[in-house]
């Protein structure tokens, strides 16, 4: 009910004007300025909304229409002057929201006038006073709704570990030493997260401290201090006009979602500021968030020890080339106990700092190589350990004092316990779905004799990563690009490219570049692991081919393969015809995983562009749980994937498009359980 709270305030704001307006002069209704006067101000919020709809998708649509090198580009500029930038898109941050406060007044206003309107008439009609009194609430729930009101985090929450000052004196001590250094004055709230990583949440007068178990573990009580200044550097009083900013689109993305059917409305009248400030914003975080890191670095180097500084980044560097390269070794699987282990927490520990003593070399040879990403929002560590003028790559013992060292062990065995008992909550269903099934499904097809098809070969190979089995599911991938064709082979060539990749094998470039290059499913995350790999190894060559084929590749998926993921009014749907046996052979396929559940299949062809198009299918189905029809689906859909010609397809299900008609069009039914194939 709190969602609707704001409609009361709304609506008896409007009847207590409407009041007023009962007592206004009789002659207001029969001036005719006055009432025009009344009648247009009555109309300007429609008016405001609709250039605000106008303006709003013609600014997104500008915004899609520039292409992606031109974007990037653009981008790329604003962080080279990353200085400028900074202070000039705040000032224009600002700008925008005095701009929205002013313009919210003025919606206030208009407001009051249609209120004062319709008590005045309420002399001509009841029913038209009710709608204006109405109309002007509505337009108050707009006003009221962007009173910008900051919600602090709860503390008692079930998923969040809050560690006190009574239970963990040393480590309040060294964060409020950390802030009052670097000139952060609010209250500090450390919350225990699981990973190897260290961030701040600025909350109106408070900063929530996030510290990982495993990087409490890792760095010695110099380092953790040097890493408490990095943060709270962020916090400091000189960033508070960004952290205000910050809180401000937090709040802008978030807070509307608490407006149900008025959110349109609400979210419409306000399109022409909250776009620009969105994008802006945008903009902004991205020119600015490595420098924002160097300043904090700073603060490291200016009170803190250099030499534990230097030490504290390499152990965050070594944890991300640590799950960089997770994955690509047989491992023990995660769910494989009856019920959840109490030493996961430390077993991990144990396992990131087993893997520093073993590739502590290679991954300082790396150090000095790295290049800056285009989207990187921290700089590499060669840049962070230049501006501390460090040359040498050393790591400190991870030592402190007896209670220092005693906080650590209780803060571990807190995070063991509650993580253990979150996984009790759902451990039974999760090993059932990601270690039960997929042995039995394993075990099936071990007995069958390891079969390789195209419709089957990536469950079995998603399902050996499941049990940990990652060099049996790498030979799978293997034997998939060479017993099939090409084009139902591409997943088993992205994952393998994959494995080469995260274990630092350029020919793994290959590999992913031959399936984002025919299969627009694996480019998001394709493009991903090959600029990171091209970036950590420091290969410019490569990173420039690289950036071409991720400027012309999601180019490519943003005007035409996009398309095929979706449905709407406004597409070009017609009556499909495809290459002779083509339809049949895929309805047997789709009959044979069917279980009796699909009532009818329709089929229809999406033209996207002059050169570019998709054969639709639309499953209705006629019985089944929804677990079942999915994966009912997703058989179909790996069928379709990975279909031995080169063709596009999409898959939906009926129910989600019924509302689109698409069963009108003239032989769209292709199969159906009564018999009528092919009729509407």
């Amino acid at each position: 009910m709190k969602r609707y709270v704001r409609c009361i305030p709304s609506f008896l704001t409007a009847l207590a004007l409407s009041i007023a307006g009962l007592f206004a002069p009789g002659g207001w209704i029969n001036d005719i300025r006055i009432l025009g006067i009344l009648i247009f101000l009555s109309v300007c919020p429609l008016l405001l909304l609709i250039f605000n709809l106008i303006w709003g998708r013609s600014y997104l649509k500008r915004l899609q229409r520039t292409s992606i090198a031109s974007m990037r580009q653009y981008m790329l500029r604003h962080r080279e002057h990353a200085a400028q930038t900074a202070a000039a898109k705040l000032r224009q941050l600002r700008r925008i929201r005095r701009l929205t406060v002013a313009y919210t007044v003025l919606l206030w206003l208009l407001a009051a006038a249609i209120a004062v309107f319709a008590g005045v008439a309420r002399e001509v009609s009841n029913l038209l006073w009710a709608l204006l009194l109405l109309w002007s609430a509505v337009v108050f729930y707009a006003v009221y709704s962007r009173i910008h009101r900051e919600k602090k985090q709860r503390l008692d929450e079930e998923d969040v570990i809050c560690l006190t000052e009574q239970d963990y004196p040393q480590l309040y001590s060294a964060a409020h030493r950390a802030a009052g250094l670097v000139g952060c004055r609010d209250e500090i709230v450390i919350l225990l997260t699981f990973d190897c990583n260290a961030g701040i949440v600025m909350e109106k007068g408070r900063c929530l401290l996030q510290l990982g178990i495993v990087l409490l573990h890792v760095m010695s009580q110099d380092e953790l201090f040097c890493v408490l200044l990095h943060e709270f550097s962020h916090a400091s009083e000189a960033n508070r006009d960004a952290h205000y900013e910050n809180r401000y689109l937090n709040w802008l993305t978030n807070a509307q979602s608490e407006h149900p059917w008025l959110l349109r409305f609400v979210g419409n009248l306000y399109s022409f500021f909250d776009f620009r400030y969105i994008f802006q914003h945008m903009v902004y975080e991205y020119a600015t968030a490595v420098i924002q890191e160097q300043e904090a670095d700073r603060a490291m180097a200016a009170y803190g020890s250099t030499e534990a500084a230097a030490s504290a980044l390499l152990k965050l560097y070594y944890d991300n080339m640590y799950l960089w390269e997770s994955g690509v070794k047989d491992e023990e699987p995660l769910l494989k106990a009856e019920s959840p282990t109490p030493d996961f927490l430390a077993n991990r520990i144990a396992d990131f700092q087993k893997a520093i003593g073993e590739r502590q070399g290679a991954w300082n040879a790396l150090v000095w190589k790295e290049i800056l990403a285009n989207n990187a929002s921290h700089p590499t560590l060669k840049m962070r350990l230049e501006a501390l003028g460090v040359t040498e790559l050393k790591t400190l013992q991870s030592s402190g004092s007896a209670a220092y060292d005693q906080e650590i062990r209780k803060a571990l065995d807190t995070a063991e316990a509650v993580l253990c008992e979150r996984r009790k909550t759902s451990y039974e269903t999760d090993r059932e779905e990601n270690y039960l099934a997929p042995l039995k499904h394993i075990e099936t097809w071990t007995a069958a004799g390891k079969p390789i098809s195209a419709e089957d070969y990536a469950d079995v190979i998603a399902d050996l990563r499941l049990l940990g089995r990652n060099e049996e599911a790498e030979a799978v991938c293997d034997r998939a690009i060479a017993e099939l064709p090409e084009a139902s082979s591409l997943y088993a060539s992205y994952m393998k490219g994959c494995s080469l990749l995260h274990r630092f094998d350029e020919k793994g470039m290959e590999y992913v570049y031959r399936a984002i290059e025919k299969n627009s499913n694996f480019l998001d995350e394709g493009l991903d692991v090959v600029g990171a790999f091209c970036c950590y190894t420091g290969r410019e060559a490569e990173l420039s081919d690289y950036r071409e084929r991720a400027a012309r590749l999601g180019q490519k998926n943003m005007d035409e393969t996009s398309h095929a993921n979706y449905l709407t009014k406004h597409d070009r749907l017609e009556k499909e015809h495809m290459p002779d046996g083509m339809l049949e052979k895929i309805l047997g396929y789709i009959h044979s995983v069917s279980d009796d559940r699909i009532q009818n299949i329709y089929l229809l062809r999406k033209t996207i562009s002059e050169t570019f198009f998709t054969s639709v299918f639309l499953i209705q189905f006629s019985g089944g749980t929804d677990r079942q029809q999915k994966e009912i689906l997703h058989k179909i859909f790996c069928y379709l994937d990975s279909y031995p010609e080169e063709w596009q397809f999409s898959l939906f299900e009926f129910s989600d498009y019924a509302w689109l008609r698409p069963d009108k069009i003239e032989g769209s039914l292709v199969w159906s359980k009564s018999g009528q194939t092919g009729k509407r």
